[in-house]
């Protein structure tokens, strides 16, 4: 098999019209279960919806929680719903780290961000996903997500939960950031 990976020349928002061209020209060619995207604000998950509306595929958007308010904004959410889309939250790897005293998801967050940070969203969010029983494991999965705004970075990935880490895969790098964040 042979596939193309789109380097970005840094990773953020700027970057998040290409990426969604590059996951729906993957999503169109088959096979694709289910699409789950990372959208803090809520621009991400409405530009997808705009992008993807001609497929008629609805998609899982995992937002996270800002200073204690649940993001993307309740507004955005509502819209979200109302085109068919469904809207989660879920512990970040390095949160359970500090619940559980156990600092293995911790490292794993980190070595993934040592590909890139959109590289540890798009594993977090389908673990997140599948975890909350939105996505059943199993499954090939589009995920979008980005470095701090926007997206910057799309897998596709055999779905599994944090339960089930070990049969999480990351099948295809669609693109992503040539080179990581200092973080």
């Amino acid at each position: 098999m042979k596939s193309e990976i789109t380097y970005f020349e840094k990773g953020g928002e700027e970057n998040t019209a290409q990426v969604l061209q590059i996951a729906l020209e993957r999503f169109k060619k088959g096979d694709i279960e289910a699409i789950v995207i990372a959208s803090s604000f809520g621009k991400t998950a409405t530009m997808a919806a705009e992008t993807f509306a001609p497929e008629n595929i609805n998609f899982l958007v995992v937002g996270e929680v800002l200073d204690g308010i649940q993001s993307p904004p309740e507004g955005i959410v509502e819209k979200l719903k109302t085109q068919g889309h469904n809207v989660i939250w879920g512990l970040p790897m390095g949160q359970m780290s500090k619940f559980s005293r156990n600092e293995t998801p911790n490292l794993i967050g980190d070595a993934y961000k040592r590909i890139s940070e959109g590289f540890k969203v798009v594993c977090e969010i389908v673990l997140i996903a599948t975890n909350a029983g939105y996505i059943k494991s199993g499954v090939k999965i589009l995920s979008i997500a980005g470095t701090h705004n926007g997206a910057d970075t799309a897998i596709v990935a055999k779905a599994a939960g944090y339960q089930d880490f070990k049969a999480f895969q990351v099948l295809e790098i669609l693109c992503k950031p040539y080179q990581r964040s200092a973080k």
